[in-house]
């Protein structure tokens, strides 16, 4: 998955508009993903950047790495399906 399929698969699963989805994008790429404190870290730079209380900004780090481990999972089950 690329940038721009993950930035339209939020949009579509957060239903927002791009603007927000390439700011959801730059936090996640800004910190890293792995580890109990960076999804504290992560939540917070939502909050703080898009302006929305605790309760949104955990249902965007949840759906954010619903996409990714979607795109993970493809990836591992169809390694060359993007090749043909």
């Amino acid at each position: 998955m690329n940038k721009s399929d993950f930035i339209k698969a939020l949009e579509s699963k957060l239903n927002i508009e791009e603007d927000k989805a390439i700011q959801i994008n730059s936090i996640v790429e800004d910190t890293f993903i792995i580890g109990k404190k960076n999804k504290e870290v992560m939540i917070d730079k939502f909050m703080s950047t898009l302006k929305v209380n605790e309760e949104d900004a955990n249902k965007i780090y949840d759906t954010v790495m619903s996409v990714i481990s979607t795109g993970i999972k493809d990836k591992i089950l169809h390694p060359f399906k993007g090749n043909d």
